[in-house]
């Protein structure tokens, strides 16, 4: 039996009152943790769902009471920063595809034709989900055609398992998600449950008492990575383990922390400030009117007067004055230009401001531009280097069950092109001016308008062909 068999009925198998205690444990404090509580404020955010959603502004306390007055504007009013920071990191990593290389020409071949043509949205996605929540997970799997496969899981579904000494080695992964499930006439929410190990998968189901029980709606439970079949003999099934288990994890950054922390109270000041400052144009159309000697019986009894005659009695003392708010304008602007400048500052976003830069900004005017964003870029970027080589592993290893080969994983390299707005004519001018300077590689490479070096030389080869056939075909009219 192997030792994760013998760890994992020591927690799940032998007791079933242990099962559940050990899996229900885990799942209600990962759902009360605060990284959890992160996760979702940084997805709600990139999808702009903002807390100020939550907020009613035509909702007032008085002496301990609730009084919300249905005349109040309740405008909320959603400025989804993150939303826009988020998108400029994934463009600056990934707005070009990852290059991959090895050095064999074979293995790279086979490797790109594993990943297929949707590794770039994989990617990206990826990206997307560690900047909102910390980290995010990417799991490879063999499919029942026997075929190179893999997806994202959802980080707020992961629980990883550590051995106890370091916080290093994986030694469990337990994903939960929830399912609909018919109970009599109706249909209730109930927890699925996959604890994965380095051999095997077992599926739990969620009880009536919110314990976890194994699932009978799976064929084999528990069961391994995956399964291979003898197109000769279809009923001779081999089961087959990776080793190790099939979860990835891309940290944002070293403290698994989101994009949208640092500025989440940033962006919340600038929601309440532009809603408020929205509400109060909409208010200020209904002026507060102040009554002296009103002979009529109720206040009804004054705006029916005036809207229907334009008139009103009053006492021979008497009199009325109407009364508008003024809102300090110029106050809220500075305060908004100050969150703004806050949020682009801390949360490492490039702000275009042509006020700062002119309109045809130099080459280092950008590069400091592009600093903050730089920074932060390089974090991720080191994670995802980390991440995809780890994921490597597993394509480099079925690559060599399924060919019969013994490629080493490390030896495939990857290439992130990073996009930023240049000074193209600078950029240009800087190649020209580097002309038997610096190689020729080097100058394609950094040229505005190549994007593949190699694609580049062979058309420059062919060009150079061309021309010394007409100069050829000149040469021998001169000859003549």
């Amino acid at each position: 039996m192997f030792e994760a068999d013998l760890i994992r009925n020591k927690l799940i198998a032998e007791n079933q009152i242990s099962d559940n205690a050990v899996i229900k444990d885990w799942i209600d404090a990962d759902l009360k943790s605060s990284s959890k509580k992160e996760m979702y404020d940084g997805t709600n955010y990139y999808l702009a769902r903002h807390d100020i959603l939550d907020v009613n502004f035509n909702e007032y306390i008085v002496n301990g009471q609730k009084i919300k007055d249905p005349n109040k504007a309740n405008n909320q009013h959603i400025n989804p920063f993150h939303r826009l920071l988020v998108q400029q990191k994934m463009g600056y990593i990934v707005g070009k595809p990852i290059v991959i290389t090895a050095e064999d020409k074979k293995l790279s071949e086979a490797v790109n034709d594993a990943l297929g043509m949707k590794f770039d949205d994989v990617i990206v996605d990826l990206i997307k989900g560690a900047s909102n929540k910390g980290l995010e997970w990417l799991h490879p799997f063999i499919d029942e055609n026997g075929n190179f496969d893999y997806i994202i899981i959802p980080a707020e579904q992961v629980i990883p398992i550590y051995d106890t000494s370091y916080q290093k080695n994986l030694q469990y992964v337990i994903r939960y998600y929830t399912m609909q499930v018919v109970k009599g006439n109706e249909v209730v929410s109930r927890y699925k449950v996959e604890l994965w190990d380095n051999e095997k998968v077992t599926y739990f189901i969620e009880d009536d008492e919110g314990y976890f029980q194994y699932d009978d709606t799976e064929p084999i439970n528990p069961k391994y990575h995956w399964y291979s079949y003898n197109t000769n003999n279809p009923d001779n099934v081999t089961p087959n383990s990776w080793g190790k288990i099939p979860f990835i994890n891309m940290d944002n950054n070293g403290e698994q922390t989101s994009d949208l922390r640092p500025i989440k109270k940033y962006i919340d000041a600038y929601d309440r400030v532009s809603s408020g400052f929205l509400n109060d144009l909409e208010d200020i159309q209904l002026a507060i009117w102040i009554l002296r000697g009103y002979e009529g019986t109720d206040l009804s009894e004054f705006m029916k007067n005036l809207i229907q005659f334009k008139a009103m009695k009053v006492s021979e003392d008497g009199g009325v004055d109407n009364k508008t708010i003024e809102i300090p304008v110029e106050a809220r602007k500075i305060m908004l230009e100050i969150l703004e400048d806050k949020i682009y500052e801390i949360g490492q976003g490039v702000k275009m401001s042509t006020d700062k830069f002119g309109q045809n900004p130099s080459g280092v005017a950008l590069q400091f531009l592009y600093s903050g964003l730089d920074l932060k870029a390089n974090t991720t970027i080191r994670k995802l280097k980390k991440a995809l080589m780890d994921f490597m592993w597993f394509v480099a290893h079925y690559i060599n069950m399924k060919n019969k080969t013994k490629y080493d994983y490390k030896s495939i390299k990857f290439t992130i092109n990073k996009t930023m707005i240049t000074n193209e004519k600078e950029q240009i001018e800087n190649c020209m001016n580097s002309k038997g300077i610096v190689p020729d590689d080097i100058i394609l490479a950094n040229h505005p308008w190549v994007d593949d070096v190699e694609e580049a030389k062979k058309m420059l080869e062919d060009q150079r062909a061309i021309d010394l056939d007409d100069i050829d075909d000149g040469t021998g009219d001169d000859d003549q």
